[in-house]
């Protein structure tokens, strides 16, 4: 079981290694040797697992993922883009989605948080509100 220090070296090791992008990458393998260097395989698996948990939820934050009924026009997608961005010392990558199911609208995500203006998320809220 990963002690709570090692859980905090896992989201340290994380934030570096998405912040120095690939450069980060190819120093992730020596910094890992040595980390996990004389640990049970019970103790490394649990750091491991800590460190990919950490590095999904970093790269999320730089990464804004759109979603929508039908493929967005260019000049939508900028538009949103230098939206989520302002503030931001990185770019932020972003991953177009096009998802029927959302009848109209869009659902925008960037980390933690999601924006659902989709028309399938308004009519399942006015059925959730007639219950």
């Amino acid at each position: 079981m990963a002690t709570s220090q090692d859980s905090k070296l896992a989201k340290r090791l994380a934030l570096l290694v998405v912040e120095a992008g690939e450069q980060g990458v190819a120093e992730l393998k020596p910094a890992l040797e040595k980390i996990l260097a004389g640990r049970s395989a019970k103790d490394r698996k649990a750091f491991l697992k800590d460190f990919h948990k950490a590095a999904v939820r970093e790269i999320q934050k730089e990464t804004l993922t759109v979603e929508s009924a039908q493929s967005l026009s260019p000049e939508v997608l900028s538009q949103l883009v230098i939206k989520f961005s302002e503030g931001r010392e990185r770019p932020l990558q972003v991953v177009q989605k096009t998802n029927p199911e959302l009848i109209a609208g869009m659902k925008v995500r960037l980390g933690d948080t999601v924006y659902d203006a989709s028309l399938a998320n308004n009519l399942q809220n006015l059925a959730n509100s007639i219950r």
